[in-house]
């Protein structure tokens, strides 16, 4: 019976809040301005009045630094000869040529270039293409490489080049794995080194 009344008197409070919320219309004589808003619902606001006007005030005679800029690097001649740690510089010119990644074991490599190191350029295409090894082709090519460097780079004469330094680095090295019977496995190493040669001018 408690609920019954409670409802009631609820229901009946808010039949009376409902007439009592209800706004009249906004009667104007000008039809232009003749509005009528829900009684549950808010008037659209102006956007005239939402926007915002930013102006910009700069003063006269007013000087402003230039933007600092970063210098553009430019490129330097290249030095003849190495200079070494006292500051001298040698009276000879070099040019070098850098293979890396070849995919070839560095014993193998330095066994052919052991034999071209400290002879002359033609010598040394002469030993690489009479020698029976897999590594004097990459080898050939780096020295051809180098060569090609010193002539039309720097401007040396071929025909004076000899082989100061020749080395051959290990690089890294490829794991594999091939299956065998029994579920056994054979591990499978892909070597492969980094080979510099250096040609140096002695005329000079």
């Amino acid at each position: 019976m408690a609920m019954a009344l409670t409802l009631s008197h609820a229901m009946s409070r808010l039949s009376l809040f409902h007439q009592n919320s209800q706004i009249p219309p906004n009667t104007n004589t000008n039809t232009n301005t003749t509005t009528s808003i829900h009684p549950l619902r808010f008037p659209k606001p102006n956007n005239d009045l939402l926007t915002l006007k930013t102006t910009t005030f700069i003063p006269n005679n007013t000087h402003y630094a230039p933007l600092l800029t970063r210098p553009r690097a430019t490129a330097q001649p290249q030095s003849e000869g190495i200079v070494t740690k006292k500051g001298q510089q040698d009276s000879y010119a070099e040019a070098r040529a850098i293979g890396r990644y070849i995919p070839m074991s560095a014993n193998k490599a330095r066994r052919a270039i052991d034999q071209i190191r400290g002879r002359s350029y033609e010598e040394s295409l002469m030993i690489l293409e009479l020698m029976p090894y897999r590594a004097c082709d990459p080898i050939l090519k780096l020295v051809y490489s180098a060569a090609a460097n010193a002539s039309k780079n720097m401007g040396l004469n071929e025909a004076s080049l000899i082989v100061s330094k020749a080395e051959v680095n290990e690089g890294p090295t490829r794991k594999k794995a091939r299956p065998q019977a029994r579920g056994r496995v054979h591990p499978i190493r892909r070597r492969s080194c980094h080979i510099t040669v250096v040609l140096k001018d002695t005329s000079l």
